[in-house]
């Protein structure tokens, strides 16, 4: 559990953007998951985001990525992202959920509050900064 903790940092901004290329929410306090033993973590033990934070998983190739919120006390919208920034997919997971969805050429999953499933579905891509 302390290596996972010691691999989550935090630094960067995460902006949804429409298909417009306007902005449209931006993400200024984010955590990033980059090892296995972070992303496995994840928002087990989190406080409840609020809604400028998340949480970035980081997979260090595109692949296919499958995540879970069985232990986690909040709800959570997943945004999947591929590597040029597209929205994949788009998941709503409530508090404890035990559904584990999972999508292809995913990079990154992008972990919000509830509220966030709002703005991923106006939102086109993703922009790390």
């Amino acid at each position: 559990m302390a290596a996972a903790l010691l691999a989550a940092c935090s630094g960067g901004e995460v902006d949804l953007v429409g298909p417009d290329g306007a902005v449209v929410h931006a993400y200024t306090s984010v955590t990033y998951a980059t090892t296995p033993d972070a992303r496995a973590q994840g928002l087990v033990g989190h406080a409840a985001l609020g809604p400028n934070d998340a949480m970035v998983l980081e997979y260090p190739v595109v692949d296919q990525a499958c995540i879970t919120n069985a232990q986690v006390d909040f709800a959570i919208t997943a945004i999947f992202v591929d590597g040029s920034g597209k929205i994949v997919a788009v998941d709503s997971l409530a508090a404890h959920d035990t559904l584990v969805p999972c999508h292809d050429g995913v990079l990154d999953v992008v972990e919000t509050d509830a509220a966030g499933a709002t703005f991923a579905t106006a939102a086109s891509r993703v922009s790390f900064h």
